[in-house]
């Protein structure tokens, strides 16, 4: 099995920006973004600053040529869910329809799908690999599941760009959006109150919180004799339904 590209990616600048990037791991794959368009004028500060914002919460490796890296900084079994992860979520989040919880919940369900899968893999002992960098090797339930859980960490570093986005999308999608630049002058006192909360990184840690329970409860009921497929999806909405506030911080979003 060998590990090709970084397959495709979705929403990253929500429903109100739309712009596409092309970004190839290697000659037989790459990503395209595609997003609407808002007219606003945005200075060259402004600028500068969003597109640090959104690339704190990339993957390195979404910006790095596979050619370029090494054994020693990269981890082909994780790249392999990673992508095959994201794939599926591709398919399902394409239209530019969906929201925070939505995007949560396609991630655990892909997450969800791939374990199912390395586990019925492994049913009859390790599983052969090959790798552009690491060669031909066995995998053993162990090593794959590892991969596994560092594949959900990137995921949930996508989550927290794309959450990233909204936000930004959310606090400039009126005319006085430079009020962001300006928060600190007498004039724009009385509004950058209300919308500061929006880039408040409390909410994306939530998300992210909100995960990594849902994983946790996810892998006891796998181990459980009454586990069913699909069993992630109905967790997360659990979890979410006693987390309020969130909610209405997603709907806040929309």
């Amino acid at each position: 099995m060998s590990v090709n590209g970084i397959g495709s990616n979705y929403c990253y600048m929500g429903t109100d920006v739309n712009h596409m990037q092309e970004k190839a791991s290697d000659t037989n794959a790459g990503r395209k973004v595609t997003q609407q368009p808002v007219n606003l004028s945005i200075s060259d500060e402004g600028r500068n600053m969003l597109r640090e914002m959104v690339n704190k919460f990339e993957p390195d490796s979404d910006y790095v040529n596979a050619r370029e890296l090494t054994i020693q900084n990269t981890n082909e079994v994780a790249w392999e869910h990673y992508t095959a992860m994201r794939g599926i979520s591709s398919q399902t989040l394409k239209d530019g329809n969906y929201n925070v919880e939505d995007v949560m919940k396609s991630i655990m369900d892909t997450y969800e799908a791939r374990y199912n899968e390395i586990v019925k893999e492994h049913e009859n002992g390790d599983r052969e690999v090959s790798y552009e960098l690491t060669g031909k090797r066995s995998l053993t339930l162990e090593e794959d599941l590892a991969g596994l859980d560092e594949a959900f960490k990137m995921r949930l570093a996508n989550l927290e760009g794309y959450i990233t986005c909204q936000q930004t999308n959310k606090a400039f999608e009126n005319p006085d959006s430079s009020w962001f630049f300006n928060r600190n002058g007498s004039q724009n006192e009385g509004k950058t109150q209300d919308r500061i909360p929006l880039f408040d990184t409390e909410y994306r840690d939530s998300a992210v919180s909100i995960m990594e329970q849902t994983r946790e409860k996810f892998l006891a009921a796998f181990k459980s004799f009454g586990y069913k497929k699909g069993a992630a999806i109905g967790i997360l909405a659990d979890v979410l339904n006693k987390n309020i506030s969130f909610a209405a911080k997603t709907n806040h979003l929309l």
